[in-house]
């Protein structure tokens, strides 16, 4: 079906948190204590509004404008280190998840991770689920100025393996990843692992999780002839 083309010229980039494995309830409970720290309540409301930004931007919109910056950046990075002691025994890879990668880097596509996390938290998920070699390129917070849903983090991973935006396919789990693909002219599939359906209009397929599609299924969707 693709033999007309070089796989190599296209490319899946997958989110992590959400789509690799299920992280989201740790991420709460660790936001959660992070509220009891500085004494805010910290409500599932503001976590699913903004479940796939980057955690300074987050922490902002639970304080408010008059905290300091370098303070932010501190909260959110204890966010973190407590995210990271919670999650480090429980991270089992989402439905699916092996077996499509495993599928995609056999038939010769590149593959990437665009992720609004840590470097930290990429790199302890994908080496405990054993598939960071996998992967052709890793984008992480660390290398993105804007959060989702800026298209940077996809455009940069695009770059990085010299493949046109048009050529990539992204599989997310966010309304804000969803629109960050569509900003950066990338068509997208969505996994309902934490949002509903209709949170997630504007993916070209929406799925429960990664054991629904095969590789051909990913392939009809950059409408190849």
């Amino acid at each position: 079906m693709i033999l007309k083309y070089r796989q190599s010229d296209f490319c899946v980039i997958f989110d992590m948190d959400g789509v690799l494995a299920d992280t989201g309830p740790i991420h709460f409970e660790s936001w959660v204590e992070l509220g009891k720290k500085i004494g805010i309540e910290f409500k599932r409301e503001l976590f699913e509004s903004t479940f796939g930004q980057q955690s300074p931007i987050i922490t902002r919109k639970l304080v408010g404008s008059e905290v300091d910056e370098d303070l932010i950046e501190q909260w959110a990075k204890f966010k973190e280190k407590i995210y990271r002691e919670m999650v480090k025994d429980h991270l089992k890879p989402l439905p699916g998840v092996i077996k499509i990668l495993t599928d995609l880097k056999l038939r010769g596509f590149k593959l990437a991770v665009g992720s609004s996390g840590p470097s930290e938290n990429v790199d302890l998920l994908l080496n405990s689920l054993k598939i960071k070699e996998l992967f052709d390129v890793i984008i992480t917070a660390a290398e993105v100025k804007k959060s989702k849903p800026e298209p940077d983090v996809f455009l940069i991973a695009a770059d990085a393996l010299s493949i046109n935006p048009e050529n990539c396919i992204v599989i997310e789990d966010a309304p804000v990843g969803i629109e960050a693909a569509k900003r950066a002219g990338m068509r997208s599939i969505a996994l309902k692992t934490t949002h509903s359906k209709e949170e997630l209009i504007g993916a070209q397929l929406i799925i429960n999780d990664l054991s629904e599609i095969k590789v051909d299924d990913i392939i009809s969707l950059f409408n190849l002839k």
